[in-house]
């Protein structure tokens, strides 16, 4: 605990040192000093500017530099120590996670703790998700399978050693949950929405984005012709567009309408898509359907939850209320969305303690399917 504090006092340091650089470049070049500006030559960068504008591309351009090189610095100098005792392991992506980019992004978070090979052959470890088959090939037999669902899917635990995944289950410590929206920028939600207040007036009433109708329950499509009797859905994805094309730009089109539908293809066990944080962020008020837990992580007073058929016609006498009334309708606005907005930084703390499990144990402990 100790030695994670002390790290963390030297990275801040790094990053203090490099800032500082950053101000002194500001202040030279206010002083006009450019004589003195030529000094902070280095091989890759040449400082050499005609204006304010010139030198600001130039200033952040040696930022990020200087930020890479400490980055490798303080990684380098804290596992300097530590790289004969590192564990060594192998592994693969497969199915959709299938690329060069993915498998060394993977790689390199890794590579601070673990000595990583990438073996397409019989890795230690295999990492797949519910796109393709690649991972019941039968020379992965031995490989402990790490599965990634970013669906509406529950894991195949007689397929998995280990799962991530949206459903509100828990399996000892083979499973973890990981809500798929975490991934966005939450924290813009927030800034958005209080830009919205200050001129909170919306020309349209209300839009939907669907692309398909495969795999559904039938139930949003219920419910958009019960809401278009009252006044007409606009409806801006490939099925059933009554727009004359296809939507481009999802935010700017979601931030001309009060309303939104963000209702998913079914009622899902903690399958949120992305669906409801885009209208979260266009200033829409989301009219939801999926998720049954879905307060959970946001704030059940910030949008419009339609739970089943029962409920269409009270949701819909609830929507003309708010569409009527100025007061109701910023007052739905003006909820915060995410109850705890660290709640990305400790669930991605948390995942990487899952998966750091995994890697720490023994294999022939860690198989767990013959095992069990």
């Amino acid at each position: 605990m100790l030695k994670i504090k002390i790290d963390s006092i030297i990275k801040f340091e790094l990053y203090l040192f490099n800032f500082i650089i950053f101000i002194i470049n500001f202040i030279l070049l206010f002083k006009k000093k450019k004589k003195n500006m030529n000094k902070f030559k280095s091989k890759e960068i040449r400082i050499n500017f005609k204006n304010a504008e010139d030198f600001l591309y130039l200033a952040v351009k040696s930022y990020q530099k200087i930020s890479n090189y400490l980055d490798k610095k303080y990684d380098s100098n804290i596992i300097k120590n530590k790289t004969k005792s590192k564990k060594k392991i192998s592994l693969n992506c497969v199915d959709h996670l299938n690329s060069i980019r993915y498998k060394y992004r993977i790689k390199k978070i890794l590579d601070r703790r673990y000595i990583v090979r990438l073996d397409g052959n019989k890795p230690d470890y295999l990492i797949y998700d519910v796109f393709g088959k690649e991972h019941l090939n039968q020379k992965y037999k031995d490989s402990i399978k790490i599965a990634l669902y970013s669906e509406n899917k529950i894991p195949d635990f007689s397929v998995a050693d280990y799962a991530m995944g949206q459903a509100h289950i828990n399996y000892l410590d083979r499973y973890f949950k990981y809500p798929s929206f975490l991934w966005r920028n939450l924290k813009s939600i927030k800034y958005w929405r209080k830009k919205i207040l200050k001129n909170p007036k919306r020309t349209k009433f209300c839009c939907a984005i669907i692309s398909n109708n495969i795999s559904t329950d039938g139930f949003r499509l219920k419910f958009i012709d019960e809401l278009d009797k009252y006044k007409k859905v606009d409806m801006g994805g490939r099925y059933n567009n009554n727009l004359g094309g296809q939507v481009r730009d999802i935010i700017k089109f979601l931030s001309s309408y009060k309303f939104s539908i963000a209702m998913e293809n079914s009622e899902g066990d903690g399958y949120v898509s992305e669906k409801m944080i885009n209208s979260f962020i266009s200033g829409t008020i989301p009219i939801y359907y999926g998720d049954y837990m879905i307060d959970e992580y946001i704030n059940p007073k910030s949008f419009i939850l339609v739970k089943n058929e029962r409920n269409i016609q009270e949701k819909i006498d609830y929507i003309k209320e708010i569409d009527k009334d100025i007061e109701k309708y910023l007052k739905i606005l003006s909820q915060s969305v995410i109850f705890n907005e660290n709640i990305p930084y400790i669930i991605n703390e948390e995942r990487f303690k899952f998966f750091f499990n995994i890697f720490e144990q023994e294999t022939n402990r860690t198989k767990r399917i013959e095992n069990e």
